[in-house]
């Protein structure tokens, strides 16, 4: 699978479930997707875990991270849940991933952040929030934009700051 493949997925959940404006309401569409969302702190850098058998699934959020992290960290396991079908256990670090059942994953953790990107600030979604900004608003800087659109979508602005240059609105460098 690739990483298009996971946004195109991403964007198969948001419209079998009729979201079509922002900020998506990921917690509501983990437990839409069959996972049970529990909020816990967890020790060390665990941003959260998603825990799978017979045909149940637990999504555990660090409650200690702040709401955007625990956002991303909900779209992100949903991107496993939905993708990654027959591993039972994933556990996802802050500073990185590790997948409990096969080691580190890569490609994985690739898609699943792919995934998680594209449910929380999805390409049209951002297209039309751009337009309103920089057209109907009579413009912005980079830094302006970034902050304004990380409000609206809720999420942090350093995810949004990267989301705006993969989709090429903005240049590598952009957000200060």
């Amino acid at each position: 699978m690739s990483a298009s493949t996971a946004e195109q997925r991403a964007t198969r959940v948001l419209e079998d479930h009729s979201i079509d404006k922002p900020p998506v309401p990921v917690a509501l569409l983990a437990e839409l997707v069959g996972a049970n969302v529990v909020y816990q702190p967890f020790e060390g850098e665990v941003s959260g875990m998603l825990y799978r058998e017979q045909g149940h699934s637990v999504l555990g959020v660090n409650s200690a991270h702040g709401q955007t992290r625990q956002r991303f960290t909900i779209a992100h396991e949903i991107g496993h849940l939905v993708l990654h079908e027959g591993k039972p256990v994933f556990v996802d670090s802050f500073g990185g991933r590790i997948n409990l059942r096969d080691g580190t994953s890569d490609s994985q953790e690739v898609e699943a952040n792919a995934f998680a990107a594209e449910l929380l600030m999805p390409k049209a979604f951002v297209q039309e929030a751009v337009n309103d900004v920089i057209i109907r608003g009579g413009g912005a800087s980079p830094s302006q934009l970034v902050g304004e659109l990380a409000k609206r979508f809720r999420v942090s602005k350093e995810s949004m700051n990267y989301r705006l240059q993969n989709l090429g609105y903005i240049d590598p460098g952009g957000f200060n």
